[in-house]
């Protein structure tokens, strides 16, 4: 699936969603779906983190992550439900969330030309800086090695 590109023919009503912790979820999802590993399943990144940030505190994970994959459907790609989620997106949140983000797509340790499509999608639409997104690439990168 290319990044950018519609799966489904998504509705005519445009998709928003307004609850910051699905809207978060959404963004997860959508790199999750994005990404390029073998099993969407096994990406113990995207889970950990739905089930432990203080975002998702008082939501149910599972029926967090069914919903995010209805809006993924609706929407038709990662990027569409990207920028359907970004609204009810606090500025605070953004750069912990990209962070997040970039664990999720870089678990198997390598960046491949879609995840590296994903990366600077990202970055444009939550507006982190060049330094800090670079660093916080590398940082990852390393991580993931291990």
């Amino acid at each position: 699936m290319d990044f950018f590109h519609s799966t489904t023919s998504a509705s005519t009503t445009p998709l928003h969603i307004a609850d910051e912790a699905e809207a978060c979820a959404a963004v997860l999802i959508a790199c999750l779906r994005a990404n390029e590993l073998d099993s969407d399943e096994d990406n113990a990144a995207f889970y950990t983190t739905i089930k432990s940030r203080n975002i998702f505190l008082g939501h149910d994970p599972e029926k967090l992550v069914a919903t995010a994959a209805q809006h993924f459907e609706q929407a038709g790609s990662p990027s569409a439900l990207i920028d359907a989620a970004i609204g009810a997106i606090r500025e605070q949140t953004r750069l912990p969330l990209f962070y997040h983000c970039l664990d999720v797509i870089l678990a198997d340790g390598v960046v491949t030309p879609r995840e590296n499509d994903v990366f600077h999608y990202l970055k444009r639409k939550f507006r982190v800086e060049e330094e800090v997104a670079w660093k916080a690439l590398e940082v990852l990168l390393a991580k993931n090695k291990l």
